[in-house]
Formats: C-alpha cells, sequence, structure tokens
C-alpha cells in the first residue's frame, strides 16, 4: 500500500525526527529500513524510533502486543529484543552516509508501572524514552472504538482534564521519562466529545504540570501529528509550548509520530520555527 504522503526534501537540513513508529508498533507500517531511506530522502539529520511498549495489565482490549515479523507477540522485554537490535544495526548501515539511527521507546504509562519501566531502561540503555500518556482509569481515550467510553467515566471534562495531568506530573515526577509525549493528545477526540471549550480548558492546570517537567528536567515535544489528522494544531497547541517555555519546561524535539516512511518529517519546516534557535541550526 503506496504512502499518501509524498516525501519531499526539507528546506532546513539537519532536522531530527524522534517520534518515529515502525512495522514493531502494531499499528504501523513500514520496515527500520524504510523509514531510515525516507529520512535520508526528507534529509534528516538522525532519526529515533519509538516504538510503543503498552504493558498495562488492566488495560481493556488487546492492546500490550508488539509486532516482530509480522506475528503480534505479548510486549515483554524478551519480545522486544528484535526491535532493539534491529535499531542498533540501522545505526551501523546508515551512520556512515550521514543518518544517526537513535534507539528510542514510547511506554504507555499506567499507575504503578515505574518499576516495569526502570527495568526495560536498565536491560536496553535507551537513547531517548518518551512518556505516552494514552489511558485514563485504564480506557484507551485515543482510539475511535474506545474514546466515549473513556470520557464517559467522568462527571465533566474538567474531571477529566484533572485526572489527566496528575498522570502528567505523576509520570514526570517518577525521573524515569525523557519526554511526555503529545501532551494535550487527549484533544484527538476529546473536542468531538466535549465540544471546542476543550481548546482552553487545560489552563488552570499548567502552572502545576510546568512545575513538575521543570523540576524534574522532563521535557515536551513537539508533535505534528495533529496536523496530519485533521486538528487545527500540534500536540501541544502551540498556546501551550509558547507558555511552557516562558516557564522555564524544555522543548526537546521535534515528532512526526510517524506510522508509516512517508509520514517522516511531516510538517518540519513550520514546526521548527517553535524550536529553540540552536535546536534547528543547521552546520554550514
Amino acid at each position: 500500500m503506496p504512502d499518501k504522503y509524498e516525501i519531499k526534501p526539507l528546506n532546513l537540513p539537519g532536522l531530527a525526527d524522534y517520534h518515529c513508529h515502525p512495522d514493531y508498533s502494531v499499528d504501523a507500517r513500514g520496515s527500520i529500513d524504510e523509514f531510515c531511506l525516507a529520512a535520508i530522502k526528507r534529509g534528516l539529520a538522525e532519526i529515533c524510533f519509538t516504538t510503543h511498549y503498552d504493558s498495562n495489565p488492566r488495560s481493556e482490549g488487546d492492546v500490550n502486543s508488539i509486532a516482530v515479523n509480522g506475528t503480534h507477540l505479548p510486549a515483554t522485554p524478551d519480545n522486544l529484543e528484535a526491535y532493539v537490535e534491529a535499531v542498533k544495526r540501522a545505526h551501523e548501515k546508515y551512520y556512515p552516509g550521514g543518518l544517526a539511527v537513535k534507539l528510542g521507546i514510547e511506554i504507555g504509562w499506567y499507575p504503578e508501572c515505574e518499576e516495569m519501566v526502570d527495568n526495560l531502561k536498565k536491560r536496553f540503555h535507551f537513547d531517548y524514552v518518551l512518556c505516552g500518556i494514552h489511558e485514563l482509569n485504564h480506557i484507551c481515550f485515543c482510539c475511535t472504538g474506545c474514546y466515549e467510553k473513556c470520557f464517559r467515566n467522568f462527571r465533566n471534562m474538567n474531571e477529566m482534564l484533572e485526572t489527566y495531568f496528575q498522570e502528567v506530573i505523576r509520570a514526570a515526577q517518577s525521573n524515569l521519562f525523557d519526554t511526555i509525549a503529545h501532551l494535550d493528545y487527549y484533544k484527538k477526540y476529546g473536542e468531538k466529545y466535549y465540544g471546542t471549550g476543550l481548546r482552553r480548558a487545560h489552563q488552570p492546570f499548567m502552572v502545576a504540570v510546568f512545575e513538575a517537567l521543570k523540576e524534574t528536567r522532563t521535557a515536551l515535544e513537539i508533535n505534528t501529528a495533529a496536523i496530519r489528522k485533521g486538528l487545527s494544531d500540534y500536540y501541544p497547541s502551540v498556546e501551550i509550548i509558547n507558555t511552557a517555555r516562558k516557564a522555564g519546561v524544555e522543548i526537546a524535539h521535534l515528532g512526526s509520530d510517524a506510522h508509516a516512511p512517508g509520514e517522516i518529517g511531516y510538517d518540519f519546516e513550520a514546526a521548527s520555527a517553535l524550536l529553540p534557535p540552536l535546536l534547528c541550526e543547521s552546520e554550514d
């Protein structure tokens, strides 16, 4: 199946994509090699693979899987080994040609996952660890078949947001993650469920969130997937990005959240304007 996005070179060479899902993620397609070749064609300097690792034993539905050679297997450290070794081989293969390939992971956060995350990090020594908050009360809010059930568990929008941002703070305070992925990810279906009032409803919670991120040196990413999904702004919104930077929160990387090779570096020319200058300057 061909990608619907044409891979055109970026006009800003030297950028890096730090949120990419090859076909080890069960919801993605395209091999690590295909992603690397797309990154080279896009003109990226680095690509960081961040395959999904969801292992909440209380999650509803069959979501705790990884794909190895097209076979869905339980998300366990032993089954993750093939992904880790494939990324390392890709770095050896493509680095001499100018593409650095980093080993990352997007770990699905759930209450009391800290020991699991710590053990996984000790075993594999990732270059980059993303925290993906995809569930509230063990129900996914970012899938078409689940979000209504998740949001119905709350009396109102503010209760949902309070619960969500409490989990963000807990994840930051664990000191296990480099970056919180797609901070306002709840808006993917939240606007459809709650209405456009959701766009500003986060504001009362930001002081506490930014304080936790700053104190623990946990960064935020600029995730361009929201534009690709038809939303009007990034994850998080430009307003959140700007206020986070003013509060002293690190904005670490651009991430396309690509789930197919053609999505690598999506909208990076526009999104790079939101990065601190040192992160988007290319060498002469």
